[in-house]
């Protein structure tokens, strides 16, 4: 059986903009909190890998291309 792929996210590269979690059919992508009071630094992230289809929406709609399916 061929095992399907899961949205990796470039926390480097991702400015935390939701189009993703928006966008993610199952609702399995979220919003990192801040890490502390005025941390604007919020990235994407999986954090329901069980309930992922693999369906590649959320890298499709990334704007900086931070999400790869693999």
């Amino acid at each position: 059986m061929k095992e399907k792929k899961r949205p990796h996210i470039d926390e480097k590269t991702c400015a935390g903009c939701s189009l993703c979690v928006e966008s993610c059919p199952v609702d399995c992508l979220k919003i990192r909190e801040p890490e502390y009071h005025g941390d604007i630094n919020t990235i994407a992230y999986l954090a329901e890998e069980e309930n992922c289809i693999g369906c590649g929406t959320c890298e499709k709609v990334c704007p900086i291309a931070a999400i790869a399916m693999k």
